[in-house]
């Protein structure tokens, strides 16, 4: 049974997240004591009783996310769970959840170069604006054309029948009313304060590109997925040049996933607050399992997992 260990990105947040973990586990009650030193922020009380508008907050829901991922993944992997840990990937924000489970960055700088990270993603935002939209189904070729047309990129290549535009709220209003053209299936807004993962964030990585110089990168113990190529990153200032390509670059989601299955992954664990990485494994991998073991202690891998 190969096993791949994924995580979530934002978007995922809930209240609520991590709380059976934190009734059961040493490992995620001390995650949060040392996030809640770091940052001067109680995640712990945010993530378990909100309210939610707070943790929505990008400066504070990237670092939730980050330590409720890392917390789950550390207390399974303490249980002796990832017997056959294959490959360890995650979708934006949780490819830094993703490195830190693979060693290639502790838990601490991870955290606090994530906390910086959102604080730069949030200045570029409030600076800038834009938009998101998920478009499910539909032409690829006529979709890319609708980009050009409309001003707006394709910022997740998130399943075969799944993509997500990024751009100027006038931009992303534009391409919705023409998706029809494009024989799109659903279009759907997203609740998001930016254009991310698009050109209008290099604001963003510019300002984040110090704190990557300082950061301490070792070589992954495990395979980790780069969002920006879809492939395996071990050279650490591979890593630390993807890491900021990342917030201007698109999200290779479908590519990480087949990549993984490559590695020899056939059981797909995403570790975090949701299930919309779970859904998107089923979409690209129709013979993979994939759960999640975001409650404490058993996955979820129902029958519908299964193909």
């Amino acid at each position: 049974m190969g096993q791949a260990a994924l995580f979530s990105g934002q978007g995922a947040q809930h209240v609520g997240m991590g709380r059976s973990y934190l009734a059961a586990s040493d490992e995620m009650r001390v995650c949060f004591s040392q996030a809640g030193e770091l940052l001067g922020l109680d995640l712990q009380k945010l993530c378990c009783e909100g309210p939610l508008e707070e943790l929505t907050r990008t400066e504070v829901c990237q670092p939730a996310l980050f330590t409720v991922g890392y917390g789950i993944f550390l207390t399974l992997e303490r249980r002796g769970f990832w017997s056959d840990l294959r490959v360890c990937l995650g979708q934006s924000l949780g490819e830094w959840t993703a490195l830190a489970a693979a060693g290639a960055i502790s838990f601490a700088h991870g955290l606090s170069a994530v906390a910086w990270r959102a604080r730069c993603m949030q200045a570029a935002c409030d600076a800038g604006g834009g938009a998101m939209a998920a478009l499910v189904g539909g032409d690829r070729e006529k979709i890319f054309q609708l980009c050009e047309a409309t001003g707006t990129v394709v910022s997740n290549y998130n399943a075969p029948d799944q993509l997500v535009l990024s751009g100027s709220e006038a931009a992303i209003a534009a391409a919705l009313e023409r998706v029809g053209e494009c024989s799109v299936r659903r279009a759907i807004p997203l609740a998001v304060a930016g254009a991310y993962h698009s050109p209008a964030m290099e604001p963003a990585r510019q300002n984040f590109i110090a704190a990557l110089e300082s950061l301490p990168i070792a070589r992954p113990r495990i395979p980790v997925l780069s969002n920006v190529t879809g492939r395996a990153m071990e050279d650490p200032e591979e890593i630390r040049r993807l890491l900021a390509e990342q917030i201007v670059r698109p999200v290779r989601w479908e590519d990480c996933l087949r990549t993984a299955e490559k590695l020899g992954a056939t059981h797909f664990y995403e570790c975090g607050a949701g299930r919309v990485l779970v859904g998107l494994a089923r979409k690209t991998l129709p013979g993979a399992w994939a759960g999640d073991v975001n409650d404490y202690p058993e996955p979820r891998l129902d029958s519908r997992a299964q193909r």
